[in-house]
């Protein structure tokens, strides 16, 4: 394993600070680590300096409550690619199984899913055997994943079992929400029936699954160097943008390459920097409007629009349609084919 190997911040400086309403410079400082923000966009850490920032936040936040808040907001609020695997699947076995190929895009957390006992069985742990995950973390990782089943199921669904490394007190903040006591295990777990493992969501959309699954495959393969630079900058642009991040700079620097050096590779390709992200942005937002029902303005805020009319004002550049329009007609297209059917 490569120990140095750093992971986005993302998810604690944009996401959770925001949600806690707690300011993000504060917490990187108070962790230690406000030397590695500092002139940068795109914050980036090591397995140690992430589960650092996430201790901070249990310290800074004002909730007592702050795990199953955060856990609750994360799932209802806003729109993390990643979580995709899961909601388009067609069952719940199905889309832990996606999640797990590519849950450390989120964090240095290694997920498993294997079937034990007789009961489906998720297991959360640190990437890294030398820096074990916060408790906290490790409950926060199983509301999560509880609230996102229920969401794509439609169900109240609840684990058979669950456990994370916490105290008996941190243990009860959560068991009423899981609808069962977590017990005191090295591994954050949660087990599910056999029956509620196979049971149906309603959420499930593999047109939508289909694209996803070739961005997250990008973002995995984004830092192999013998990759096409185009392909690698759309890959680190799918995980730079729900943070709204669509810098050269930003792309650059996940990279690990200069700026300059980024622009001449893609100008060897044919092509540019902004020609790639406008491309990144218009495949994207076709696949939102055409197989989702996101509104437009969670889609800008996903593509990294300062608003939606920013949003609107570069596809009808694209299209000659704003996106409600563009959404209306297709609606009508099909329906006008049904009829004829």
């Amino acid at each position: 394993m490569d120990y140095s190997q750093t992971y986005s911040l993302f998810m604690a400086t944009d996401v959770a600070c925001r949600i806690l309403g707690v300011d993000p410079k504060v917490m990187l400082e108070t962790a230690g680590l406000g030397a590695i923000a500092r002139g940068r966009i795109e914050v980036r850490g090591t397995a140690q300096q992430y589960f650092d920032c996430w201790n901070t936040m249990e310290v800074l936040s004002p909730r007592p409550d702050y795990v199953l808040h955060l856990g609750v907001a994360i799932s209802r609020g806003p729109v993390i690619p990643v979580f995709f695997t899961l909601s388009c699947a067609p069952d719940m076995e199905t889309g832990l199984m996606r999640l797990a190929q590519f849950k450390s895009l989120l964090g240095p957390t290694h997920m498993r899913v294997f079937w034990d006992n007789g009961l489906l069985r998720l297991e959360f742990d640190s990437v890294d055997a030398r820096v074990p995950m916060p408790p906290s973390l490790g409950a926060l990782q199983l509301v999560v994943a509880v609230e996102n089943i229920r969401g794509a199921a439609a169900q109240h669904v609840c684990p058979v079992a669950a456990g994370f490394d916490g105290s008996q007190e941190e243990r009860h903040k959560i068991a009423g929400h899981l609808g069962v006591m977590p017990e005191r295990s090295h591994a954050a777990y949660v087990a599910f029936s056999p029956e509620d493992a196979k049971r149906r969501f309603i959420s499930e959309n593999p047109a939508l699954w289909a694209d996803v699954e070739a961005d997250l495959k990008l973002q995995l393969a984004a830092q192999n160097d013998r990759w096409p630079a185009a392909e690698r900058v759309r890959g680190v642009l799918v995980d730079l943008m729900p943070a709204g991040r669509t810098g050269a700079e930003d792309v650059a620097l996940a990279l690990r390459i200069s700026r300059s050096t980024l622009q001449r590779r893609l100008r060897e390709e044919g092509t540019s920097y902004q020609a790639v992200l406008d491309a990144t942005r218009y495949d994207m937002a076709i696949r939102y409007l055409t197989k989702t029902a996101l509104r437009a303005d969670e889609i800008a805020n996903v593509l990294a629009y300062r608003d939606a009319n920013s949003f609107s004002r570069s596809f009808r550049r694209w299209t000659g349609q704003a996106p409600v329009a563009f959404r209306e007609a297709l609606a009508r297209s099909k329906d006008e084919a049904g009829d004829k059917e």
